[in-house]
């Protein structure tokens, strides 16, 4: 563990190497997400329509009190 050139040379080329595969693994990971995603839209838009409905309830609800 120096703190000559050499030794720098390898951190940094260590470094862009994580760098690289944390990034490959981000590309990797936000693609299976995004195909998940789009086969679970009506999903979500079932649970949002449910908790817009709950919301509108209990404004009206706490209004009448």
């Amino acid at each position: 563990g120096g703190t000559g050139p050499k030794s720098l040379a390898i951190g940094a080329a260590a470094y862009l190497c994580k760098l690289a595969v944390l990034a490959i693994l981000l590309a990797v990971f936000e693609t299976a997400v995004a195909k998940m995603r789009v086969f679970r839209v009506p999903d979500f838009l079932g649970a949002a329509l449910m908790l817009a409905l709950l919301g509108t309830l209990l404004l009206f609800v706490s209004r009448s009190l």
